[in-house]
């Protein structure tokens, strides 16, 4: 629910700011299915037939990546189910290859933040007194 309601909050913020265009709507749509998919019944081939045609904006394998990270909340809700998620799986779908959703949390790249040395040398800066930092000394 939290996550519906963030989304939704952040498209009224687009549409206030003039902003919104139909590429939000494209890149909000998989977040919004996905959070649909975290609140419907997961338990019946009726349920993973009506999952198939509520996430037409995510591939077959975000769903099960999602289904299978899902933790329930409280002791009321179940852990979704192998079968369940099996039942996913072998569903005939002509799904267009919905781009990545989730990132793979195993791979980490560099970051690699620029240097640009100032034109200002250390020997021209003033300490302000102001700011107490009388320890500090020139060499």
């Amino acid at each position: 629910m939290q996550l519906r309601y963030n989304t939704s909050q952040l498209e009224e913020w687009l549409r206030a700011n003039s902003l919104f265009q139909s590429k939000a709507s494209v890149c909000l749509e998989p977040i919004i299915q996905a959070a649909q998919l975290l609140q419907v019944k997961k338990k019946t081939t009726q349920d993973a037939e009506a999952i198939c045609s509520l996430c037409s904006a995510m591939s077959t394998q975000q769903i099960v990546k999602i289904l299978n990270l899902y933790t329930p909340l409280n002791e009321f809700e179940e852990r979704v189910t192998v079968s369940f998620i099996r039942s996913i799986q072998n569903r005939p779908q002509q799904r267009p290859d919905a781009g990545q959703l989730l990132v793979d949390t195993k791979f980490s790249f560099p970051v690699l933040f620029p240097y640009s040395p100032s034109a200002l040398s250390l020997e021209m800066l003033l300490i302000p007194a102001s700011l107490g930092l009388d320890f500090l000394s020139r060499v």
